[in-house]
């Protein structure tokens, strides 16, 4: 239970700052913004490519309870279908944010890129120990 108010506390964290363009807080000690959005990178491409179940397969442990490489896929699928194909991406910025209920600092690559129809904020959030706890997609 404890591990599923964590997950939904991070989901409700990040649904908080999708409208607007995050200015973004210090990273937590000890993570270097260029490996953070390097890390990013990746489930953005691994999300634009299809490659659902490795994106759940590096998820660490109390995200994976809470979800599954076919609802990954759904959750895609219904902002993709608006949005389609991925062109570029247009800017990143990597921010620090905490988890009010426990404290947990976190670190989270912000994506703002262009598809063939719309703009698509990505957001993916990592743990200080590099584990990914989550994923945010918002068309524009």
């Amino acid at each position: 239970m404890r591990k599923k108010l964590l997950l939904l506390s991070i989901l409700a964290a990040l649904c908080l700052l999708a409208g607007c363009k995050v200015s973004g807080n210090p990273l937590p000690e000890g993570m270097e913004k260029e490996t953070l959005l390097e890390q990013g990178r990746e489930i953005v491409t691994l999300l634009n490519e299809g490659g659902y179940q490795e994106v759940y397969d590096r998820l660490r442990a109390d995200a994976q309870e809470t979800s599954s490489p076919e609802g990954i896929q759904t959750y895609m699928e219904e902002r993709l279908d608006k949005a389609q194909a991925y062109v570029r991406e247009t800017e990143a910025i990597a921010t620090g944010q905490k988890i009010k209920d426990t404290g947990e600092q976190y670190g989270t690559a912000v994506f703002y890129c262009k598809h063939e129809k719309k703009s698509v904020m990505y957001r993916i959030a990592y743990s200080t120990d590099l584990e990914l706890m989550g994923i945010q997609v918002s068309v524009r």
